[in-house]
């Protein structure tokens, strides 16, 4: 899903991330706020708001994934990669030490309704990426380009037509693919 969203604007990835990351919060209030026994709500009624909380909040961790890649230099990908896993599982090991704590303090309703503020701000940060994804990943084609140019000059013409001596087009995308040295993913060269 997220690549049709791609394949018509480079920004909407981060949209689809970023609401689906608020609108998660919705059917979480509900699960968190319902008073089984006094508003009559069974069991059903809770499935349902855990399944569309569920299915809202899977959407950005491929999305996460694909606009960091868009985004950052093929020789630092993995740095910024093993950076995001580590920044993913300090959040999986402290988020529920830290909740843990506030229901001590708090209760359990309070504090999973305070948890809920970081979906906010999640979701408000993937939004604000609206405004820089498209500038960032043009910067990073522009690298990859000069990259390419460079590697082949004086080695080829660097006339389009020539490029299919170490690229192969795909068509879907627009995008070139150079081999054999490096496998670099960059604007179709103009």
């Amino acid at each position: 899903m997220g690549h049709c969203f791609y394949k018509k604007d480079v920004r909407y990835p981060a949209l689809l991330m970023g609401l689906s990351i608020i609108l998660t919060i919705v059917p979480m209030y509900f699960v968190i706020n319902l008073n089984y026994d006094k508003d009559g709500a069974g069991i059903a009624t809770a499935s349902a708001m855990t399944f569309l909380a569920g299915l809202l909040s899977i959407f950005p961790i491929p999305i996460e994934r694909a606009i960091l890649t868009n985004v950052t230099l093929p020789e630092t990908r993995g740095r910024a990669n093993s950076f995001l896993s580590i920044i993913d599982d300090l959040g999986k090991g402290l988020g529920p030490f830290l909740l843990s704590r506030m229901i001590s303090s708090w209760g359990r309703t309070k504090a999973f309704n305070l948890s809920l503020i970081g979906w906010l701000v999640g979701g408000l940060v993937s939004l604000g990426m609206l405004w820089t994804v498209a500038r960032d990943e043009e910067f990073i084609q522009d690298k990859i380009r000069q990259k390419i140019t460079k590697h082949h000059e004086g080695r080829h013409s660097m006339n389009p037509a020539n490029l299919s001596c170490f690229c192969e087009k795909d068509d879907e995308s627009k995008k070139l693919f150079a081999y054999p040295d490096e496998h670099f993913l960059c604007n179709q060269l103009r």
